[in-house]
């Protein structure tokens, strides 16, 4: 089996790996990873008996060089991961985040038509898409609700989404969309909400911040899910789900902000902790309510969930804790 990943230095991309190399294929495993920056990833220059890992220091935004590469590794199988995920980026560098996101994703499903059209793709998109609900709706968000996006990333996003599912029907490629909701876990950056809270708690800890912890709008909801069980899945998504169909990522319950830092705090060694708000972490829009339906996901592909939210959040702040020396 030869499964391109996109994105594999990424947080999702390590976990990714983990994941695949333990899953046992016959005839073996070839993995070739594309990133820009492959100082992140975990495997690279390791031998793993079984699996064959090769990686690859490419701009998706190069057309020339993705078809080459593709049409070299001719993959079964494509995890696109890559992308510019940051909300607050994004505001920040919007053409570059549409750059990344859009035309880095076509690239790899024109390299795909062109040199190997049997591959099976999948396109991972964001949750971000849907925006907003109505006014005095608050219900879990599935496939069918309207997309309204609020911010560059999250339109970036939508264009690369229906440009995938409308690709699949013209070429009839095996083309599956997800739509991720938030994700969490050990080895997140802290440019995200939960992993920033976890490196703040263990830096805390580790005395080198005053116990003072900094936090943008706590006062809304979301949909937390551990990487873990993303990763679960896109496996199940790519294996067993339909060609064209989208489907949600994620735990089908919505967590406040807020209480997930109270729990996060009733895990700290640090008693007493302040919380302040940083002008600088709030979103110049931010959504009240976003959490997902993932009844689709269950039916048509066999996923489960197996990761509760007081694990992921434990193992994270381990994680932090681990890198910050605090254990």
């Amino acid at each position: 089996m030869k499964i391109l990943i996109t994105g594999i230095a990424g947080f999702v991309g390590n976990h990714l790996v983990e994941h695949l190399k333990d899953s046992g294929f016959d005839g073996g495993l070839e993995i070739m990873g594309i990133d820009v920056n492959l100082d992140n990833f975990h495997y690279r220059n390791k031998n793993i008996p079984g699996v064959k890992i090769k990686t690859s220091k490419i701009d998706l935004r190069d057309k020339e060089e993705v078809t080459g590469l593709v049409g070299s590794f001719k993959p079964d199988i494509i995890y696109h991961l890559a992308a510019q995920s940051s909300v607050g980026y994004s505001w920040k560098k919007p053409v570059e985040t549409f750059e990344i996101n859009v035309f880095g994703g076509i690239n790899i499903l024109e390299s795909v038509k062109e040199c190997c059209p049997s591959c099976r793709i999948l396109v991972v998109c964001t949750a971000e898409e849907y925006g907003r609900q109505k006014k005095g709706v608050d219900k879990p968000i599935d496939e069918d609700f309207k997309i309204q996006p609020t911010n560059p990333y999250a339109i970036s996003k939508s264009a690369l989404d229906f440009f995938s599912t409308i690709y699949q029907k013209t070429s009839e490629l095996l083309i599956f969309v997800s739509r991720s909701f938030n994700h969490i876990g050990p080895g997140q950056s802290d440019r995200f909400v939960i992993s920033d809270f976890a490196k703040q708690i263990a830096e805390i800890e580790k005395g080198i911040q005053d116990p003072v912890i900094l936090v943008g709008n706590i006062n809304v909801y979301r949909d937390f899910l551990d990487v873990r069980d993303v990763i679960s899945a896109y496996g199940c998504i790519i294996n067993n789900g339909k060609p064209g169909e989208v489907y949600n990522v994620c735990s089908g319950k919505r967590s406040k902000i807020s209480d997930i830092l109270d729990m996060l705090l009733s895990y700290s060694s640090v008693k007493n902790i302040k919380v302040k708000v940083d002008k600088n972490k709030l979103r110049p829009i931010d959504l009240y309510s976003v959490y997902g339906n993932n009844k689709k996901l269950i039916l048509d592909t066999g996923w489960k969930q197996n990761y509760n939210i007081k694990t992921s959040l434990l193992d994270t702040l381990k994680w932090w804790r681990k890198k910050k020396g605090v254990i």
